[in-house]
């Protein structure tokens, strides 16, 4: 069994092994978490660069530093074995992949979506659903396939944090803009706290643009009720010597002074200090006061009368300026060597430090379901946290121990091969769990219930259909000469003919999507935007749509039977499919 004191119950009941690094798909293993059972969310996810970070080829060279030992690949192995996983397709069929020191930034519909994620976001979020409409005609498949994925992870993580949780998304330009838009839709706009921009890099040049150094950490909470420590960096050595000039050579170090005027009429403060007059409005402390900061020698007196007294206010007394929004006083990792391991998208551990220490208090728990890196975790053992770890990757694992392994990062020791049983004398131990290891979710907390705790079967995804929506929605409307199949509705001129555009059209579905309706050519529609609007998400096929049009007089013809037959329609899409198939075969 587990050793209890590494679990941690809380209000709502955090099911989740402290110190635990699970290897899964982090979709099943969030869903697998109760209601609000954590503090704070920090992720580093995939940016959508179209591209593979670390080790392409076998023949290239693997960058994990050092490099990966034959014991190191041994052990992996035999965890592996242990889940039941022998081979690459035993691994994708446990929804995680093969063991290697690289991960894939491509995203498509086909690889990475699947259509019960769809669907839940269109019936039960149409926003999320719509800003990943959008982003697709915007920004093309790849981004709105990459949202869509994010998406359905962001609301989980929503699910889980407290009231009082917070949530840091690390990204950079590439995706800023979309991934803002869309936490702004599932958080809310009044739950955005800022957007840091953290200086990643010192060298970075571009021929023909701005050298881009900054990533964006975006911060939301989950309520107005959150967790805040202020946090405080050093000083600018300008402002240093602009304002610390003073030192009595007392050991005390160097100081400002201070008024001890009063801003606001303070009657009772109106007295004389030491032959010096009171000033206009009083002095800003009382007599007993100004005794005792006199005795501790706080108090410069200036030569001349005719000038007040003030307070010494000394540097090692002061926190340090305010933490803002512009982190540049943070090393990026080329220049933390102890840290590096090989990962070239890795992040510092202090960046997780500062991030750590804001948002919670001692013994909070703290979540990375992106944890290759391991930085989150270390940063939270550090810092005296309770943390949990997700990654896809078993190579994490190795990551992990090698991470804790370090005496000059972290405070524990990994056990080689802890199962999840097992720990070292009476040292707390990280411990690994398989996908088929997850947290046993207790009852929800709140109405929020997810549809499945399982990965739905890969399928041929919506907007990924043979044929794209706007050709899709040009095609249709030749079938019935630029007329809307609802009501016969078409833009026209003001002698009353016909424009040929797609303009004020929406393309809809024939057979519901809630009926089974499917999203190729076949079963789609040009409606009308009112009568389109007013459908929504009708359980309603486009023939009895058809005839409510009719019955409220709001025909744009004489007749059902002056629009297009849809029997006829269908059959001149099927051709249409089998064209854009021929054609797709054929490449």
């Amino acid at each position: 069994m587990f050793n209890m004191a590494d679990l941690q119950i809380t209000e709502h009941g955090f099911n989740a092994v402290n110190r635990g690094v699970y290897i899964s798909d982090n979709l099943p293993f969030l869903r697998s978490l109760n209601d609000e059972c954590i503090d704070l969310v920090c992720i580093d996810p995939p940016f959508a660069k179209n591209e593979t970070f670390g080790k392409r080829r076998e023949s290239d060279r693997d960058p994990l530093r050092p490099p990966l030992t034959d014991a190191e690949r041994a052990i992996e192995l035999r965890l592996l074995h242990g889940w039941g996983i022998h081979n690459r397709r035993d691994a994708e069929a446990a929804g995680i992949v093969w063991p290697e020191t690289r991960y894939r930034d491509i995203w498509s519909w086909e690889a990475d979506i699947h259509e019960d994620w769809l669907r839940e976001l269109t019936e039960d979020y149409p926003t999320v659903a719509g800003i990943i409409h959008v982003a697709r005609y915007t920004h093309g498949d790849g981004i709105a396939a990459y949202l869509c994925y994010m998406s359905i992870r962001l609301l989980e993580i929503h699910r889980v944090l407290k009231p009082t949780g917070s949530l840091y998304l690390h990204c950079d330009n590439n995706v800023n803009n979309c991934l803002g838009e869309l936490l702004n839709a599932i958080f809310g706009g009044d739950n955005f706290r800022s957007a840091i921009a953290w200086k990643r890099t010192s060298t970075h040049s571009d021929a023909k643009n701005y050298a881009n150094v900054l990533d964006t950490i975006f911060y939301y909470t989950k309520s107005d009720d959150y967790v805040w420590n202020p946090q405080h960096g050093e000083h600018d050595h300008e402002y240093l010597d602009a304002k610390y000039r003073h030192d009595d050579g007392d050991g005390r170090g160097p100081y400002r002074l201070d008024n001890m005027t009063s801003p606001n009429p303070r009657p009772n403060m109106m007295y004389e200090w030491r032959g010096h007059e009171s000033p206009p409005k009083g002095w800003r402390y009382s007599r007993e006061t100004m005794a005792q900061l006199d005795s501790e020698g706080r108090i410069w007196y200036p030569d001349s009368k005719s000038r007040r007294p003030q307070l010494k206010r000394y540097l090692s007394e002061m926190p340090g300026r305010i933490v803002d929004s512009n982190w540049s006083d943070i090393s990026p990792l080329n220049s933390q060597a102890r840290e590096r391991t090989g990962y070239p998208t890795q992040k510092p551990v202090a960046l997780a430090e500062r991030i750590i220490a804001a948002s919670t208090n001692p013994g909070a728990v703290v979540l990375d379901c992106f944890a290759g890196c391991a930085y989150v975790g270390v940063a939270a053992e550090r810092l005296g946290r309770q943390w949990v770890a997700c990654d896809i990757n078993p190579r994490a694992w190795t990551v992990f121990k090698r991470q804790f392994n370090k005496p000059s990062l972290a405070l524990l020791r990994c056990h080689e091969e802890t199962t999840g049983q097992q720990v070292l004398g009476s040292e707390p131990v990280a411990t690994v769990h398989g996908p088929e290891q997850l947290p046993e979710r207790e009852s929800p907390v709140s109405d929020y219930q997810p549809r499945t705790f399982n990965l739905p079967e890969l399928k041929f995804k919506v907007p990924s259909s043979l044929i794209p929506e706007p050709q899709m929605i040009e095609l249709l409307l030749e079938l019935s000469d630029y007329t809307a199949w609802c009501c016969g509705f078409a833009n026209r001129r003001p002698d009353g003919s016909v424009i040929r555009t797609t303009r004020n059209f929406h393309l809809d579905h024939v057979d519901p999507r809630s009926k089974d309706g499917s999203n190729q050519i076949t079963n789609r529609a040009p409606l009308c935007p009112a009568h389109n609007t007013r459908k929504g998400n009708r359980r309603v096929h486009l023939d009895d749509y058809r005839r409510e049009i009719a019955d409220a007089g709001e025909m744009m013809v004489d007749s059902i039977n002056d629009l297009i037959s849809l029997p006829y329609a269908y059959q001149r899409a099927l051709v249409l499919y089998a064209e854009a198939y021929a054609a797709r075969t054929a490449v």
